[in-house]
This record gives C-alpha cells, sequence and structure tokens, in this order.
C-alpha cells in the first residue's frame, strides 16, 4: 500500500515529454531557420533641370516641361491657378523655381502666364458657340418650286454655302428653320440677332413679332429677292420703310451676297429701273416698263402669235389703243409713253426693240 507503479511513472513522462514537442512543433520551436531578408539601399532619384521657357507660348512650354518629366500649374496674371488649360497663346511670364534650378521628381513647377482663367474661358465659351451656330440655320432650298412641299430640297447651314452651291442659279425657292423652329414661328434669339432687330425696329420696320422679323432678314440673304419684292407690302415706288428696313438689315448680314446690289437699291429707297423686257401683266410706263417700241417675241417652232391681247390706256384709265390678236406670223409692236399705263394677256414675252 502506499508504493506507486513504477510502469505507470514512466508511461507519465513518456506523456509530457510528447506534449512538449508538440508544444514546441506549434511555437515553432527547434532549430532556428537562418535569416535569407536582406535591406538594399534606396535607388535615389536624379532631380531634373528647370527648362528656360520665359517668353514662350503656354503650349510650347507645355510640351517642353512634359518633354522634361516636369509636373507643373499654371497661374494667370490675376494670381489665380488654372483649374483648365491656359490659352496656348498666352506667354509664360516667370516660372519657379527659376529656369536653371533643379526639382525633384515630386515638386510641382509654377508657371505664371500672361492671360487669365477668366479670358481662357471665354475663348472656350466663344468657340462652343460658334460650333452650335454653325448648326443653328437650315436651309431647305428647290430648283422645282416651293421649298416647303418639295421633295428634291438641298440642304445648306449658311447663305455662304447657298451661293456656293453649283444649284444655286438655278434655285427657286428656299425655306428656313432656325434652332429647329419654323422662321416664322416663335423661338429665342441669340444676341447678335437681337441687335439685328432692334436695329430694323429703329429704322421703321416691323418688330411686333421679333423672331419672324430675324427670319425674313436671313432669308432675304439667301436667294435673290423675287421681281416686285419692295413692293409687297403696296408701298411704291420702292417700298416703304418695313421693306427697307428689312433689306438695310439684310445688306449688313450680307454684304458679300451677289446680289448687295438690289438689297442696297432697296435699302435706300430708290426706284428699280424700267425694265426693258415683260411678260404678261399690267404695267405702268416709266416706272415699270421703259418708254419706246416692245414687240413680241415668237417661240421657237411656233406659228406665230394667237390670241395675244393689248392695251394702252390714259393715266385715267382711258383706253388710248387697244387690239386683239387672234394670228400673226410675227409678234405685233406697240409704242408706249411715260405715264400711260400698257396692258398685255396671253401675248407672250415683249421685249424693247426702239
Amino acid at each position: 500500500m502506499g508504493v506507486s507503479n513504477k510502469g505507470d511513472v514512466v508511461k507519465f513522462r513518456m506523456i509530457g515529454v510528447a506534449a512538449a514537442c508538440v508544444g514546441l512543433l506549434l511555437a515553432g520551436c527547434g532549430t532556428p531557420a537562418a535569416d535569407t531578408t536582406t535591406s538594399s539601399p534606396t535607388a535615389s532619384v536624379a532631380p531634373k533641370t528647370v527648362p528656360d521657357v520665359v517668353g514662350k507660348p503656354f503650349a510650347e512650354a507645355h510640351n517642353t516641361l512634359v518633354g522634361a518629366g516636369l509636373k507643373y500649374e499654371a497661374v494667370g496674371a490675376d494670381g489665380v491657378k488654372f483649374t483648365g488649360r491656359p490659352l496656348d497663346t498666352a506667354q509664360v511670364i516667370s516660372v519657379d523655381p527659376a529656369a536653371g534650378g533643379d526639382v525633384q521628381a515630386t515638386e510641382v513647377v509654377t508657371l505664371k502666364v500672361d492671360s487669365t482663367q477668366g479670358e481662357a474661358k471665354a475663348v472656350a465659351d466663344a468657340k462652343e458657340a460658334a460650333k452650335k451656330r454653325a448648326i443653328r440655320y437650315d436651309f431647305r432650298c428647290s430648283t422645282s418650286g416651293s421649298a416647303i412641299t418639295a421633295k428634291d430640297n438641298q440642304l445648306f447651314s449658311s447663305p455662304q454655302m447657298i451661293w456656293a452651291s453649283a444649284s444655286f442659279p438655278k434655285l427657286k425657292s428656299c425655306d428656313l428653320k432656325v434652332g429647329g423652329t419654323w422662321y416664322r414661328d416663335r423661338f429665342t434669339l441669340e444676341p447678335d440677332e437681337v441687335a439685328i432687330v432692334q436695329q430694323v425696329g429703329a429704322d421703321g420696320g416691323d418688330i411686333s413679332l421679333p423672331s419672324g422679323t430675324f427670319g425674313s432678314v436671313l432669308m432675304l440673304c439667301a436667294l435673290p429677292p423675287e421681281e416686285g419684292w419692295d413692293t409687297k407690302y403696296g408701298e411704291y415706288p420702292a417700298g416703304g420703310p418695313k421693306i427697307r428696313s428689312e433689306a438695310k438689315a439684310a445688306l449688313a448680314m450680307c454684304p458679300d451676297a451677289p446680289f448687295a446690289g438690289e438689297l442696297a437699291r432697296v435699302a435706300g429707297g430708290t426706284p428699280p429701273a424700267p425694265k426693258t423686257a415683260m411678260g404678261d401683266g399690267t404695267f405702268v410706263v416709266g416706272r415699270d416698263i421703259a418708254a419706246g417700241s416692245f414687240q413680241v417675241s415668237v417661240p421657237s417652232g411656233a406659228n406665230g402669235v394667237h390670241d395675244c391681247y393689248w392695251e394702252r390706256t390714259g393715266p385715267q384709265g382711258g383706253t388710248i389703243a387697244n387690239d386683239f390678236i387672234s394670228f400673226a406670223p410675227q409678234g405685233p409692236v406697240v409704242t408706249v409713253y411715260p405715264g400711260e399705263g400698257f396692258v398685255s394677256r396671253s401675248c407672250g414675252s415683249w421685249t424693247k426693240v426702239g
């Protein structure tokens, strides 16, 4: 009794040794591994020299600094830092650090230019406005008839494009939209367009619908005005203030128009020169047609003139002379005098021959 078993003691000792070994393994015990970590010295970066860009345009200075691997920021003449890019033509007036100095790769070179961020923004805004203006006007012109219903419409974005077109001499009519709105409807005018309308009003024109007035003026720049356009409001002899003011505004908008002379005539209130050729209609001699002798032109291949009526009338409307021609191998000749009226029906084309 009271005597411990030797075998049990041996077992307990073996278990303890085993447990100790497991603990050492879990704890990484044993022979320490050799330290393979070696420290290497940090590579140094050589400083860069600031190039001399003072007095050069910003675009050139930008390319020089970027090419040298340098970072930079731009400051305006007012001391305000640019959040965008300065004008390419802006001149560099100073550099910090100065040219020839050394800077580390992480340092930023400061360029001071002789313009401001406001000026750069104004130029950018103007370019954007020019892009929008380039597509603001939508002319649709036809060689076959009314551009409103014609299917052969050609598209133009400015009067200048219309004049330069090979079809210009054959175009009969144009339609116009401004910013997607038909020009006789209401649309918002831009500042320069407002100025044109204001001038029309100052010259006595109708500006009750400003957008419509501007559209009418712009249309006068598109094609040569139709015959009698200056009296379309019943204003004689060369149109009243409405059409004269619009002609003056159109002449200011498109002074290089091939028909600028006609715009200038009406703008100045000058009556049209009496015509030396006419078709059927009613005319005042000395105002609409020149005084003298006119003869009907027989169309090529036609067998004379048929069913032609002409009449000369006095200032008060009395008949001076008339004739109904059922058939004439050659066109009749009629002499008309200043102040009298002349009527032609179904005669065709008259040409002054004397």
